[in-house]
């Protein structure tokens, strides 16, 4: 999404640079180029703008934590100042002004947000004193904080597409989809040790139907984002997303180096993935088992992340009594030896501003899931986190336990703020009490309104009020083709109608 091309001015310079010439009037005497010490040879020319490639754009961090973009350009001599302008252009059709102005210089700035797709215009004023005119064009350049990408063509099956455009790379790869278009995945994607992006569309998701035997598998970092997922078809017993069944060699402890605290300082039999998995900004719906799953083998995962998404279940337990939303519970316990290795864990989870709810009952699984509480058995030390901040979560599974064999120690650090939390059974199951709290009961509401809060829950870990949701509206399915998908989890509560998922109080 890279371009250097010439827009005439009266096609997209006005939009921003309207009266900019009343500002040009009082800028001349500071062009820079009518001091005595020099004298432009240009004179008598009408000026061309300057030329934008990638290279004229950098990053800088601000005081304040902040990131802007930087842009630079080379002084077109005889100039009398540069009128500019940056839009973020993610919805093309409704491009929004950044900033816009003149100056006398060769640089500017403007904010940076992550995966953003900008336009960026520069137009070369003249100088009256040395009589030159301005340019008629000015140079628009398409800039993105994206990583390059592959794009899809609308009509391929993505799994068939990734596997045959996929190279090995120890450099980040992306494949995009077409804004508010329609895929299939009709087979299994193994994206093994390559750093992968796969993303849609911000303003218009795309959708994927995921097949009978789609999977997404990794073994290094992924990132899912901007997409919907229809996964009603899916038969996979574990995960949407899995790590690979066969991970490459280099992903062992051994290989990486990692020593476990619990095997005497030396590296388990057990397979590690250091780099993040992050879904942001997707939908999932009719997930028919885990969401994310470690599969057959050991593995020690040490960052998840769940970023404003959707993920609507429909797992009555009845075709994977082990199925988790977050499973590091191995369906095989294979090691890198090729002997078992019985334990596994998520180091990291975080899930923020999301929606998780199953449209059935089921008494059979946990929302989270890990193969042994103690993580120094895959690495180095004890410590561990999960992040729940802004969710709502409904009836995930509403009749067993919200989770089985996490950590029950100081190091494992659980921060909790501004849920609303529906129907999930024996929170205290998770938060043991041994752990290090971050939390506050008046900031997270409790409620059930097909069974009953457990006591330990109410007294320690949220606030008992009813959201005010319609229970009818519990059952529904994800639509795609409706505004908020066909949800409504809109609470009216006085503590809930400020608090779970931001998408909802609007």
């Amino acid at each position: 999404m890279k371009q250097n091309h010439l827009f005439t001015y009266s096609k997209i310079c006005t939009l921003a640079l309207i009266g900019v010439s009343a500002l040009f009037l009082t800028s001349c005497a500071k062009d820079g180029f009518d001091e005595e010490t020099f004298v432009s040879p240009v004179t008598n020319t009408q000026m061309t703008s300057p030329e934008l490639t990638k290279d004229n754009f950098s990053s800088r961090t601000n005081s304040d934590g902040t990131e802007s973009i930087v842009v630079t350009w080379k002084a077109v001599l005889g100039a009398g100042g540069y009128e500019y302008a940056a839009y973020n252009v993610d919805d093309p059709d409704n491009p929004i002004e950044l900033v816009q102005g003149v100056l006398d210089g060769v640089t500017f700035t403007f904010p940076k947000a992550e995966d953003t797709k900008y336009m960026v215009s520069v137009r070369t004023l003249g100088n009256k004193k040395l009589n030159n005119t301005d340019a008629t064009e000015a140079t628009v350049y398409s800039y993105s904080t994206m990583i390059d990408a592959k794009v899809i063509p609308v009509g391929n099956d993505i799994a068939e597409f990734i596997n045959a455009n996929m190279t090995e790379s120890e450099d980040e790869q992306a494949f995009e989809l077409v804004a508010g278009a329609s895929y299939t995945c009709n087979g299994s994607i193994d994206f093994m040790d390559n750093k992968m992006t796969l993303r849609g569309s911000k303003v218009n998701h795309p959708i994927v139907i995921m097949g009978e035997s789609a999977v997404i598998y990794t073994s290094s970092q992924l990132k899912l984002k901007f997409i919907n997922f229809d996964c009603s078809a899916m038969t996979n017993k574990w995960g949407v997303i899995e790590m690979s069944p066969e991970p490459p060699a280099t992903k062992s402890a051994e290989a990486q180096g990692i020593a476990a605290g619990k095997n005497s300082g030396k590296p388990a039999d057990c397979y590690i993935l250091q780099e993040p998995i992050i879904v942001q900004e997707c939908a999932f719906k009719n997930v028919p088992n885990c969401f994310f799953s470690v599969g057959r083998c050991s593995w020690g995962i040490a960052d998840l992340r769940v970023l404003n998404s959707i993920i609507q279940l429909k797992n009555d337990g009845s075709k994977n009594s082990n199925s988790s939303v977050f499973s590091a519970y191995s369906s095989d316990w294979i090691a890198p030896s090729g002997g078992n290795f019985w334990y596994g864990c998520i180091k990291g989870i975080t899930v923020t501003e999301s929606t998780i709810y199953n449209c059935v009952s089921n008494e059979k699984c946990f929302t989270i899931r890990f193969s042994n509480k103690d993580i120094d058995r895959c690495f180095p030390t004890a410590d561990g986190t999960c992040t729940f901040m802004n969710n709502t979560f409904v009836r995930i599974f509403d009749k067993k336990n919200f989770a089985d064999r996490t950590p029950q120690q100081d190091k494992y650090v659980i921060t909790y703020y501004d849920n609303i939390i529906v129907d999930c059974f024996r929170l205290q199951k998770f938060f043991h009490k041994n752990c290090t709290y971050d939390y506050s009961k008046e900031r997270n509401t409790l409620w059930a309104y097909f069974g009953t809060l457990d006591s330990t829950d109410k007294e320690t870990w949220g606030t008992e009020e009813d959201p005010g949701f319609n229970v009818d509206d519990l059952s529904k399915e994800i639509d795609f083709t409706q505004p908020n998908y066909g949800l409504n989890f809109k609470p009216s509560g006085p503590i809930s109608s400020t608090i779970g998922d931001p998408r909802w109080l609007n």
